[in-house]
Protein backbone atom coordinates (compact mmCIF):
# COMPACT_ATOMS: atom_id res chain seq x y z
CA UNK A 1 0.00 0.00 0.00
CA UNK A 2 2.68 2.40 0.70
CA UNK A 3 4.27 1.95 -2.77
CA UNK A 4 1.03 2.35 -4.54
CA UNK A 5 0.74 5.71 -2.33
CA UNK A 6 4.16 6.95 -3.66
CA UNK A 7 2.94 5.88 -7.13
CA UNK A 8 0.07 7.88 -6.97
CA UNK A 9 1.27 11.07 -5.26
CA UNK A 10 5.01 11.24 -6.52
CA UNK A 11 3.62 14.06 -9.17
CA UNK A 12 7.14 15.33 -9.28
CA UNK A 13 9.08 17.93 -11.84
CA UNK A 14 11.66 16.33 -13.71
CA UNK A 15 15.09 16.74 -12.18
CA UNK A 16 17.69 16.81 -14.75
CA UNK A 17 21.67 18.31 -14.62
CA UNK A 18 22.05 21.38 -16.98
CA UNK A 19 25.58 19.53 -17.61
CA UNK A 20 23.86 16.96 -19.46
CA UNK A 21 22.06 17.83 -22.89
CA UNK A 22 18.64 15.94 -22.56
CA UNK A 23 16.23 16.61 -19.83
CA UNK A 24 13.29 14.16 -20.36
CA UNK A 25 10.79 13.30 -18.90
CA UNK A 26 6.33 15.62 -9.68
CA UNK A 27 -8.67 27.38 5.26
CA UNK A 28 -7.11 28.59 9.11
CA UNK A 29 -4.65 31.33 10.04
CA UNK A 30 -0.75 30.83 10.23
CA UNK A 31 -0.34 30.62 13.88
CA UNK A 32 1.76 33.58 15.01
CA UNK A 33 5.60 33.82 14.35
CA UNK A 34 5.49 31.89 11.18
CA UNK A 35 5.68 34.85 9.29
CA UNK A 36 9.31 35.28 8.36
CA UNK A 37 11.15 38.48 8.85
CA UNK A 38 14.00 40.00 7.55
CA UNK A 39 15.64 39.22 4.13
CA UNK A 40 13.04 36.43 3.25
CA UNK A 41 10.22 38.61 4.64
CA UNK A 42 7.15 38.51 1.93
CA UNK A 43 7.61 42.00 -0.13
CA UNK A 44 7.78 43.34 -3.43
CA UNK A 45 9.98 42.68 -5.60
CA UNK A 46 13.46 44.64 -6.21
CA UNK A 47 16.14 44.94 -7.76
CA UNK A 48 19.51 42.70 -7.06
CA UNK A 49 23.12 43.91 -8.19
CA UNK A 50 22.93 42.18 -11.58
CA UNK A 51 19.82 43.87 -12.29
CA UNK A 52 17.59 40.93 -12.17
CA UNK A 53 14.36 41.51 -10.37
CA UNK A 54 14.38 39.69 -6.86
CA UNK A 55 11.20 38.08 -6.33
CA UNK A 56 10.86 37.34 -2.19
CA UNK A 57 8.72 34.34 -0.74
CA UNK A 58 4.96 35.28 -1.48
CA UNK A 59 3.40 32.86 1.00
CA UNK A 60 4.89 31.18 3.60
CA UNK A 61 3.36 27.41 4.99
CA UNK A 62 3.78 25.62 7.64
CA UNK A 63 5.20 22.07 7.67
CA UNK A 64 2.23 20.52 9.66
CA UNK A 65 -1.17 21.44 9.66
CA UNK A 66 -3.90 21.44 12.71
CA UNK A 67 -1.11 19.08 13.65
CA UNK A 68 -1.05 16.82 11.09
CA UNK A 69 1.67 16.57 8.43
CA UNK A 70 0.96 18.10 5.01
CA UNK A 71 2.61 16.92 1.56
CA UNK A 72 2.91 19.19 -1.82
CA UNK A 73 1.92 17.35 -4.65
CA UNK A 74 4.31 18.85 -7.56
CA UNK A 75 2.75 21.03 -10.19
CA UNK A 76 -0.78 21.05 -8.90
CA UNK A 77 -0.42 23.59 -6.46
CA UNK A 78 -2.25 21.22 -3.64
CA UNK A 79 -1.34 19.92 -0.39
CA UNK A 80 -1.83 16.99 0.90
CA UNK A 81 -3.26 16.07 4.78
CA UNK A 82 -3.46 12.45 5.99
CA UNK A 83 -5.98 12.38 9.09
CA UNK A 84 -4.83 9.19 10.26
CA UNK A 85 -1.78 7.42 9.34
CA UNK A 86 -2.94 4.19 10.61
CA UNK A 87 -6.08 4.33 8.45
CA UNK A 88 -3.93 5.87 5.37
CA UNK A 89 -2.09 2.10 5.28
CA UNK A 90 -5.53 0.76 5.10
CA UNK A 91 -6.55 2.64 2.02
CA UNK A 92 -8.15 5.55 3.38
CA UNK A 93 -8.28 9.06 1.78
CA UNK A 94 -5.61 11.89 1.68
CA UNK A 95 -7.56 15.70 1.98
CA UNK A 96 -6.73 18.46 -0.08
CA UNK A 97 -6.03 21.75 0.48
CA UNK A 98 -4.73 24.73 -1.41
CA UNK A 99 -2.98 27.72 -0.11
CA UNK A 100 -3.69 31.79 -0.53
CA UNK A 101 -1.39 34.46 -0.36
CA UNK A 102 -2.03 34.95 3.37
CA UNK A 103 -0.81 31.73 4.17
CA UNK A 104 -4.60 30.21 5.04
CA UNK A 105 -5.15 26.49 3.74
CA UNK A 106 -8.64 25.79 2.16
CA UNK A 107 -9.81 22.55 1.80
CA UNK A 108 -11.49 21.28 -1.59
CA UNK A 109 -14.48 19.32 -1.73
CA UNK A 110 -13.39 15.53 -2.13
CA UNK A 111 -15.29 13.56 -4.59
CA UNK A 112 -15.64 9.45 -5.29
CA UNK A 113 -16.23 7.83 -8.78
CA UNK A 114 -16.89 4.39 -8.74
CA UNK A 115 -17.95 2.48 -11.98
CA UNK A 116 -17.27 -0.50 -13.93
CA UNK A 117 -16.98 -0.67 -17.85
CA UNK A 118 -16.38 -3.40 -20.58
CA UNK A 119 -13.64 -2.01 -23.23
CA UNK A 120 -12.21 -4.41 -25.59
CA UNK A 121 -12.17 -8.20 -23.92
CA UNK A 122 -12.04 -6.74 -20.41
CA UNK A 123 -14.24 -5.45 -17.76
CA UNK A 124 -12.30 -2.44 -15.95
CA UNK A 125 -13.54 -0.86 -12.59
CA UNK A 126 -12.37 2.48 -11.79
CA UNK A 127 -12.81 3.37 -8.15
CA UNK A 128 -11.00 6.09 -6.82
CA UNK A 129 -10.92 9.94 -5.25
CA UNK A 130 -10.25 12.93 -6.99
CA UNK A 131 -10.04 16.72 -6.76
CA UNK A 132 -10.25 19.72 -8.98
CA UNK A 133 -8.55 22.84 -8.72
CA UNK A 134 -8.27 25.74 -11.66
CA UNK A 135 -9.21 23.16 -14.36
CA UNK A 136 -7.15 20.49 -13.50
CA UNK A 137 -8.40 17.11 -11.67
CA UNK A 138 -5.88 15.34 -8.96
CA UNK A 139 -6.76 11.59 -7.65
CA UNK A 140 -6.30 11.83 -3.88
CA UNK A 141 -6.74 8.02 -3.62
CA UNK A 142 -6.50 4.79 -5.77
CA UNK A 143 -8.02 1.65 -5.42
CA UNK A 144 -5.81 -1.25 -5.91
CA UNK A 145 -8.72 -2.86 -7.87
CA UNK A 146 -8.66 0.15 -10.59
CA UNK A 147 -6.49 -1.41 -13.23
CA UNK A 148 -5.94 2.08 -15.45
CA UNK A 149 -3.16 4.86 -14.87
CA UNK A 150 -4.24 8.54 -14.28
CA UNK A 151 -2.10 10.85 -16.22
CA UNK A 152 -1.69 14.37 -14.80
CA UNK A 153 -2.87 17.50 -16.48
CA UNK A 154 -4.41 15.94 -18.74
CA UNK A 155 -7.65 17.45 -19.08
CA UNK A 156 -10.02 18.31 -21.85
CA UNK A 157 -13.39 19.78 -20.42
CA UNK A 158 -14.50 17.45 -18.16
CA UNK A 159 -12.54 14.51 -19.88
CA UNK A 160 -9.00 13.25 -18.58
CA UNK A 161 -6.76 10.54 -19.95
CA UNK A 162 -6.25 7.22 -18.38
CA UNK A 163 -3.71 4.15 -20.00
CA UNK A 164 -5.67 1.07 -19.31
CA UNK A 165 -3.29 -1.64 -18.64
CA UNK A 166 -2.90 -4.68 -20.18
CA UNK A 167 -5.84 -4.19 -22.37
CA UNK A 168 -7.04 -6.47 -25.03
CA UNK A 169 -8.79 -5.96 -28.00
CA UNK A 170 -12.26 -5.98 -28.78
CA UNK A 171 -11.29 -9.28 -31.20
CA UNK A 172 -9.51 -10.75 -28.91
CA UNK A 173 -6.03 -10.76 -31.30
CA UNK A 174 -4.02 -7.64 -29.34
CA UNK A 175 -2.79 -7.00 -25.98
CA UNK A 176 -1.80 -3.89 -25.51
CA UNK A 177 0.80 -3.05 -22.27
CA UNK A 178 -0.59 0.70 -21.92
CA UNK A 179 -4.10 1.73 -24.08
CA UNK A 180 -5.56 5.49 -23.78
CA UNK A 181 -9.09 6.05 -23.26
CA UNK A 182 -10.67 9.30 -22.14
CA UNK A 183 -13.24 9.28 -18.85
CA UNK A 184 -15.82 11.69 -18.66
CA UNK A 185 -15.98 12.21 -15.10
CA UNK A 186 -19.76 14.18 -15.64
CA UNK A 187 -21.47 11.63 -17.58
CA UNK A 188 -19.35 8.70 -15.86
CA UNK A 189 -18.73 7.44 -19.43
CA UNK A 190 -15.20 6.27 -21.20
CA UNK A 191 -14.82 7.18 -24.76
CA UNK A 192 -12.26 4.54 -26.87
CA UNK A 193 -11.12 7.77 -29.00
CA UNK A 194 -8.51 5.64 -30.25
CA UNK A 195 -10.87 2.81 -31.89
CA UNK A 196 -11.07 3.61 -35.69
CA UNK A 197 -7.05 3.40 -35.59
CA UNK A 198 -5.17 0.49 -36.41
CA UNK A 199 -2.64 0.16 -33.14
CA UNK A 200 -2.32 -3.60 -33.85
CA UNK A 201 1.77 -3.22 -34.71
CA UNK A 202 2.05 -0.53 -31.64
CA UNK A 203 0.67 -2.36 -28.69
CA UNK A 204 3.51 -1.83 -26.78
CA UNK A 205 2.96 1.75 -25.79
CA UNK A 206 4.43 3.26 -22.93
CA UNK A 207 3.42 7.19 -23.03
CA UNK A 208 0.63 8.92 -24.85
CA UNK A 209 -0.36 13.08 -24.69
CA UNK A 210 -3.59 14.46 -26.73
CA UNK A 211 -3.88 17.38 -28.38
CA UNK A 212 -4.86 20.22 -26.71
CA UNK A 213 -8.12 20.22 -29.45
CA UNK A 214 -8.33 16.75 -29.33
CA UNK A 215 -7.84 15.85 -32.91
CA UNK A 216 -4.37 13.82 -32.51
CA UNK A 217 -2.56 11.74 -30.18
CA UNK A 218 1.23 11.29 -29.97
CA UNK A 219 1.80 7.54 -28.99
CA UNK A 220 5.35 6.09 -28.12
CA UNK A 221 6.29 2.80 -27.93
CA UNK A 222 8.84 0.79 -25.89
CA UNK A 223 12.10 0.90 -27.35
CA UNK A 224 11.63 4.41 -28.18
CA UNK A 225 9.23 4.59 -31.38
CA UNK A 226 6.99 7.70 -31.78
CA UNK A 227 3.67 8.07 -33.68
CA UNK A 228 1.32 10.10 -34.34
CA UNK A 229 -2.64 9.65 -34.75
CA UNK A 230 -5.12 11.30 -36.26
CA UNK A 231 -8.05 10.99 -34.59
CA UNK A 232 -10.06 12.51 -37.17
CA UNK A 233 -8.90 10.50 -40.21
CA UNK A 234 -8.44 7.72 -37.81
CA UNK A 235 -4.87 7.47 -39.09
CA UNK A 236 -1.54 6.85 -37.80
CA UNK A 237 1.46 8.26 -38.69
CA UNK A 238 5.01 6.82 -37.95
CA UNK A 239 7.39 9.82 -37.43
CA UNK A 240 10.62 7.74 -37.67
CA UNK A 241 9.06 6.97 -41.24
CA UNK A 242 8.15 10.64 -42.20
CA UNK A 243 11.59 11.66 -41.27
CA UNK A 244 13.45 9.02 -42.86
CA UNK A 245 15.61 8.93 -39.26
CA UNK A 246 14.99 7.73 -35.52
CA UNK A 247 12.94 10.58 -33.85
CA UNK A 248 14.78 10.74 -30.36
CA UNK A 249 11.93 13.24 -28.87
CA UNK A 250 9.64 15.20 -30.26
CA UNK A 251 7.19 18.14 -29.13
CA UNK A 252 3.87 18.98 -30.76
CA UNK A 253 2.44 22.37 -31.17
CA UNK A 254 -0.61 23.39 -33.41
CA UNK A 255 0.28 22.55 -36.10
CA UNK A 256 3.82 20.72 -36.51
CA UNK A 257 5.22 17.93 -34.63
CA UNK A 258 8.91 19.10 -33.70
CA UNK A 259 11.78 16.60 -33.66
CA UNK A 260 15.12 16.08 -32.65
CA UNK A 261 18.30 13.66 -32.72
CA UNK A 262 21.72 13.65 -32.08
CA UNK A 263 23.50 15.70 -35.05
CA UNK A 264 25.34 13.91 -37.94
CA UNK A 265 28.80 15.01 -38.53
CA UNK A 266 27.38 16.76 -41.35
CA UNK A 267 26.43 20.48 -40.16
CA UNK A 268 22.63 21.73 -41.58
CA UNK A 269 20.89 24.87 -40.54
CA UNK A 270 18.47 22.77 -37.76
CA UNK A 271 21.89 21.73 -35.76
CA UNK A 272 22.12 23.79 -32.48
CA UNK A 273 24.96 22.25 -30.54
CA UNK A 274 25.07 18.17 -30.39
CA UNK A 275 21.17 18.02 -32.06
CA UNK A 276 19.51 18.39 -34.71
CA UNK A 277 16.06 19.58 -35.60
CA UNK A 278 13.60 19.43 -38.21
CA UNK A 279 9.26 19.42 -37.96
CA UNK A 280 6.42 17.31 -39.66
CA UNK A 281 4.06 19.65 -41.14
CA UNK A 282 -0.02 18.36 -40.25
CA UNK A 283 -1.18 19.88 -43.02
CA UNK A 284 0.70 17.37 -45.24
CA UNK A 285 2.56 15.14 -43.07
CA UNK A 286 5.45 15.76 -44.89
CA UNK A 287 9.17 16.36 -42.83
CA UNK A 288 10.26 19.76 -43.21
CA UNK A 289 13.54 21.18 -42.48
CA UNK A 290 14.32 24.14 -40.28
CA UNK A 291 15.36 27.27 -41.65
CA UNK A 292 18.26 29.35 -41.13
CA UNK A 293 18.44 30.49 -37.39
CA UNK A 294 17.75 33.68 -36.52
CA UNK A 295 20.27 34.83 -33.81
CA UNK A 296 20.22 37.94 -31.30
CA UNK A 297 24.17 39.04 -32.33
CA UNK A 298 27.23 36.88 -32.16
CA UNK A 299 26.49 33.86 -29.98
CA UNK A 300 29.67 31.93 -30.72
CA UNK A 301 29.43 28.02 -30.28
CA UNK A 302 26.12 26.61 -28.59
CA UNK A 303 25.43 23.74 -26.27
CA UNK A 304 21.48 23.19 -25.20
CA UNK A 305 21.43 22.78 -21.80
CA UNK A 306 18.03 22.04 -21.24
CA UNK A 307 15.70 20.07 -24.08
CA UNK A 308 12.08 18.27 -22.97
CA UNK A 309 10.18 16.58 -25.15
CA UNK A 310 7.75 13.53 -25.73
CA UNK A 311 9.03 10.45 -25.49
CA UNK A 312 8.68 6.78 -24.72
CA UNK A 313 9.80 7.58 -20.92
CA UNK A 314 6.46 8.32 -18.92
CA UNK A 315 6.69 12.22 -17.70
CA UNK A 316 5.93 10.83 -13.79
CA UNK A 317 2.58 10.21 -14.23
CA UNK A 318 1.54 13.56 -15.87
CA UNK A 319 1.34 13.75 -19.95
CA UNK A 320 3.17 15.89 -21.41
CA UNK A 321 3.42 16.65 -25.27
CA UNK A 322 6.99 18.23 -25.14
CA UNK A 323 8.05 21.79 -24.68
CA UNK A 324 8.78 23.99 -27.43
CA UNK A 325 11.80 25.87 -26.04
CA UNK A 326 15.18 24.58 -25.13
CA UNK A 327 17.61 26.60 -23.13
CA UNK A 328 21.49 27.12 -24.69
CA UNK A 329 24.67 28.29 -23.63
CA UNK A 330 27.65 30.19 -25.42
CA UNK A 331 31.21 28.86 -24.45
CA UNK A 332 31.78 32.02 -22.45
CA UNK A 333 28.23 31.39 -19.99
CA UNK A 334 26.25 33.45 -21.93
CA UNK A 335 22.15 31.78 -21.84
CA UNK A 336 19.63 32.01 -24.69
CA UNK A 337 15.80 31.08 -25.03
CA UNK A 338 15.72 28.24 -28.16
CA UNK A 339 11.95 29.05 -29.60
CA UNK A 340 11.71 26.17 -31.72
CA UNK A 341 8.25 26.95 -33.03
CA UNK A 342 9.37 30.06 -34.73
CA UNK A 343 12.84 29.05 -34.82
CA UNK A 344 14.96 31.46 -33.09
CA UNK A 345 17.34 32.38 -30.44
CA UNK A 346 16.66 35.60 -28.07
CA UNK A 347 18.99 36.51 -25.43
CA UNK A 348 18.66 36.23 -21.53
CA UNK A 349 20.56 39.02 -19.85
CA UNK A 350 21.60 39.58 -15.93
CA UNK A 351 23.40 35.88 -15.75
CA UNK A 352 26.22 34.30 -16.91
CA UNK A 353 26.07 30.23 -16.43
CA UNK A 354 28.58 28.17 -14.40
CA UNK A 355 30.17 25.41 -16.28
CA UNK A 356 29.10 23.01 -13.86
CA UNK A 357 26.35 22.66 -10.41
CA UNK A 358 23.45 23.93 -11.81
CA UNK A 359 20.15 21.94 -11.83
CA UNK A 360 17.10 22.93 -14.04
CA UNK A 361 13.91 22.02 -13.55
CA UNK A 362 11.07 22.78 -16.25
CA UNK A 363 7.67 23.69 -15.05
CA UNK A 364 5.31 21.11 -16.31
CA UNK A 365 3.71 22.95 -19.18
CA UNK A 366 7.29 23.65 -20.99
CA UNK A 367 6.76 27.55 -20.74
CA UNK A 368 9.51 28.22 -17.88
CA UNK A 369 12.36 26.88 -15.62
CA UNK A 370 14.10 26.94 -12.66
CA UNK A 371 18.04 27.10 -12.57
CA UNK A 372 19.29 25.69 -9.00
CA UNK A 373 22.72 27.15 -9.14
CA UNK A 374 23.92 25.36 -6.34
CA UNK A 375 27.53 26.26 -6.77
CA UNK A 376 26.24 30.11 -5.99
CA UNK A 377 23.17 29.09 -3.46
CA UNK A 378 21.21 30.82 -6.04
CA UNK A 379 18.30 30.29 -7.80
CA UNK A 380 16.23 31.64 -11.15
CA UNK A 381 13.11 31.66 -12.92
CA UNK A 382 13.36 32.01 -16.67
CA UNK A 383 9.89 32.47 -18.88
CA UNK A 384 10.77 31.75 -21.71
CA UNK A 385 8.00 33.31 -24.10
CA UNK A 386 9.27 36.80 -22.73
CA UNK A 387 13.51 35.76 -22.34
CA UNK A 388 12.29 37.10 -18.93
CA UNK A 389 14.70 35.99 -15.31
CA UNK A 390 13.96 36.88 -12.19
CA UNK A 391 16.43 35.80 -9.19
CA UNK A 392 14.31 33.60 -6.01
CA UNK A 393 15.27 34.80 -2.84
CA UNK A 394 15.97 31.44 -1.44
CA UNK A 395 17.42 29.91 1.69
CA UNK A 396 18.36 26.56 -0.14
CA UNK A 397 18.76 26.05 -3.23
CA UNK A 398 18.98 22.63 -3.48
CA UNK A 399 15.06 22.11 -1.56
CA UNK A 400 13.00 23.84 -4.89
CA UNK A 401 10.61 22.23 -6.75
CA UNK A 402 7.49 23.35 -8.88
CA UNK A 403 4.27 23.74 -6.93
CA UNK A 404 2.10 24.42 -9.82
CA UNK A 405 3.01 26.00 -13.46
CA UNK A 406 4.09 29.40 -12.28
CA UNK A 407 4.68 28.79 -8.24
CA UNK A 408 8.06 27.37 -7.17
CA UNK A 409 8.37 25.81 -3.61
CA UNK A 410 10.67 25.96 -1.18
CA UNK A 411 11.40 23.45 1.53
CA UNK A 412 14.62 24.58 3.53
CA UNK A 413 13.93 22.20 6.32
CA UNK A 414 13.03 25.49 8.81
CA UNK A 415 9.55 23.61 9.63
CA UNK A 416 7.96 25.74 6.81
CA UNK A 417 7.14 25.77 3.25
CA UNK A 418 7.78 28.67 1.16
CA UNK A 419 6.03 29.97 -2.54
CA UNK A 420 7.53 32.25 -4.95
CA UNK A 421 4.68 33.10 -7.17
CA UNK A 422 6.34 33.96 -10.51
CA UNK A 423 3.05 35.67 -12.47
CA UNK A 424 2.95 37.04 -15.91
Amino acid sequence: MKKLILLIFALCCILSGCSAAEAEPSGSPLPSGLARTGPYAASASTASPLAVPLLNASAVIPETYQEKAISPVSGSGIFLVCTDPVEMEQGSHYDAYIPDENGQLTLLENKLFNNAYTLGSNRYHFNFSWVEYEGSKALNYLSEETNAEFLYFSDIGNKSLFLLKDYLSSDGSTLYSYYPVLLDFSAEETEDILSGCSLGNISNISNAAISSDAKGMLLAQEGGALYYCDITDSTVYSLDEISGEPVKACTLTADKIICWNQSSSMSGMGDVGDYHFWYIDLADYQRKEMPELSTDGDTGPLRIAHLAGFSSTMYNDMMFAGSSYALCTSGDGRVYVLDMENWQLNAISGYTMPASNVTCRGSLDGQRLLLEDIGNSSAYVIDYADSFLVRLNVQDAESLSWFDFDTVLEQPGDGNYYLYHIGV
